[in-house]
């Protein structure tokens, strides 16, 4: 009669459990503290966009809540611009604003841009020049024209802004992502598919995409910091959206406030970018090292 021997759960023969999902997030946190530090750097930002109006202790549009140009006090932790208006209201408002205008630009931008440098260095031949030559008469064409062309098309507002800056970022890594993409087609595991009988979409989808995502990631968080300095850009030109936004809050008009003496009328919203833009390039070199599976231990 058989019989069956249990597996020992302690001693020589213990089989070692798989740590639970808590216990693997503090272990990849205390592996990956820069990382963990750029989350929750974009996560307050996102909580301040998305609960802004709650959060505000004042209306960010109102005028004259206070003395003009008042410094930071316990009322105004960040002071007043020269309208009267809170800073720390405006900087809460305009993260949404922001970070909509962003990540839009660059979910639509980079994840076609991504796909078609992926695209272009696994299958080559016209797909690639194709790809390519659409990359450099993009590059030579003026940015602010195309966006005045794109306002004139959409109206002024988020739509066209988003627009500009998404085929700003469609081929911004482009180049990179086909080189990658090169040395993984001629890859071992890539002749083993083809020797198994595997169609070429298939591996393309299920085999060099994986191995190519952790440089997306990268890229796609660099260019999130991009797309927050261009749309910085285009409101400190007086050519951003109406609403109150980190870029507005740094026109010139405030830049030559500040150097009368009244410094945290730029310094604020300046800071608000830098973080945010340092919170994403953090987040994405820690994710490269966590879902590279070159990197993994």
């Amino acid at each position: 009669m058989a019989t069956q021997t249990a597996t020992p759960t302690y001693g020589w023969g213990a089989v070692p459990r798989r740590p639970g999902p808590g216990r693997r997030l503090l272990r990849t946190a205390s592996q990956h503290p820069a990382g963990m530090f750029g989350l929750g750097v974009l996560v307050v930002f996102v909580f301040a966009g998305v609960f802004g109006p709650s959060l505000a202790p004042y209306n960010p549009e109102e005028l004259s809540v206070g003395r003009p140009l008042a410094g930071p006090s316990w009322s105004h932790p960040f002071g007043l611009n020269q309208n009267g208006q809170d800073i720390f209201s405006r900087i809460i408002a305009g993260a949404r604003v922001s970070l909509t205008i962003s990540a839009a630009a660059i979910f639509i931008g980079a994840s076609l841009g991504s796909f078609l440098g992926i695209l272009a260095g696994y299958f080559g031949r016209w797909i690639d020049y194709l790809v390519q030559r659409s990359g450099e008469a993009f590059a030579a064409f003026p940015s602010l024209v195309l966006y005045f062309m794109l306002r004139a098309a959409l109206g002024p507002g988020m739509k066209a802004i988003i627009a500009a800056i998404a085929i700003g970022a469609l081929f911004g890594g482009n180049r990179v992502l086909r080189g990658a993409t090169i040395i993984e087609r001629n890859q071992v595991y890539v002749e083993a598919a083809r020797a198994m009988g595997c169609s070429e979409w298939r591996i393309f989808m299920r085999h060099v995409i994986p191995n190519v995502l952790p440089l997306v990631i990268v890229l796609m968080s660099g260019a999130l910091g991009a797309a927050i300095l261009a749309e910085s850009a285009l409101a400190f030109l007086g050519l951003g959206v109406e609403e109150a936004s980190w870029g507005r809050d740094m026109s010139g008009t405030n830049l030559s406030i500040a150097r009368t003496g009244y410094w945290h009328v730029v310094v604020f919203p300046g800071l608000a970018i830098s973080l945010v833009v340092l919170g994403a390039n953090l987040l994405g070199d820690s994710l490269r090292d966590i879902w590279d599976p070159r990197l993994r231990r």
